[in-house]
């Protein structure tokens, strides 16, 4: 009798040391659990929240990247405007020590004999160049130029230079007298959009549309195309419609990506 209780009691104490042992057991791995669950949850959100930052740094990098783009275009377009300008002055030089003796013998010797020019007399071609020249270089004998006397060269460099030099009223006036001399001319689309950009500067954002639109319309296969599209974004921004400078900017960034008017487009549409 005394050994079956013993033998029970060895067996309750050995099924109650395994019964503790396997709840210790489960215990243990319920922590581990537990444990490796917080630490699965808390890598989460750190890897979400590394995530978020090196989107926001991305898009940062994206926006610098499109302002140096622009401020790079900028430098580009004053040296190369820089270049032209000590070109078209040294040719206007050039024409002016050609011009001036073989034009000193006909004035000197009407002079002499007391006669003067005849009202329908058409002028030599280094006269022209002369008067090309003059008047080229003193911008305040603009409004009595003739277009007859300057090419169309000229006629569009001084058009350009007004604008350039923030003379947006007068640019419009003399890129208008260009295309209407020159319809067919070799600046015509450069002629068209610098219009636009002088309206864009004067804030007459459907006059600035009109002249964009012009280059979109007849243009398309010009390569003032996608800076034409940019300033036709920028006129609908200035009009208040933003669902179209969207849509314009975007199909900049579609039709002409890794350019530097595609960065200025994606900068801009950040600050929409």
């Amino acid at each position: 009798m005394n050994l079956r209780h013993t033998q029970t009691v060895t067996t309750h104490r050995s099924l109650y040391g395994r019964a503790f042992r396997v709840s210790v057991a489960i215990t243990l791995l319920t922590a581990v659990a537990a444990a490796q669950t917080a630490f699965s949850q808390s890598s989460n959100d750190a890897m979400s929240l590394l995530l978020e930052q090196n989107r926001q740094l991305q898009a940062e990098i994206q926006a610098l990247r499109g302002q140096l783009d622009e401020q790079g275009f900028e430098i580009k377009k004053l040296q190369r405007d820089s270049l032209n300008r000590y070109t078209d002055v040294d040719q206007r030089l050039s024409d002016l020590e050609i011009a001036a003796p073989q034009t000193a013998p006909p004035a000197t010797a009407q002079r002499a004999q007391g006669g003067t020019p005849a009202v329908n007399q058409a002028p030599s071609q280094s006269s022209q160049s002369f008067q090309a020249s003059q008047s080229s270089l003193s911008a305040s004998n603009r409004p009595s130029l003739q277009p007859a006397v300057l090419s169309e060269q000229q006629l569009y460099q001084m058009a350009y230079d007004s604008v350039i030099n923030s003379h947006f009223e007068r640019s419009i006036a003399e890129f208008d007298q260009y295309l209407g001399q020159y319809p067919e001319g070799r600046f015509v689309t450069n002629a068209h959009y610098w219009k636009g950009q002088a309206y864009l500067y004067l804030e007459r954002f459907e006059d600035a549309r009109s002249a964009y639109d012009i280059i979109l319309e007849q243009y398309a296969d010009s390569s003032k195309l996608p800076d034409a599209m940019y300033g036709l974004g920028l006129a609908y921004q200035g009009m208040g419609n933003i669902q179209r400078a969207r849509q314009m900017l975007t199909d900049i960034k579609r039709r002409f990506p890794n350019t530097g008017v595609a960065n200025l487009a994606d900068t801009r549409l950040l600050s929409l």
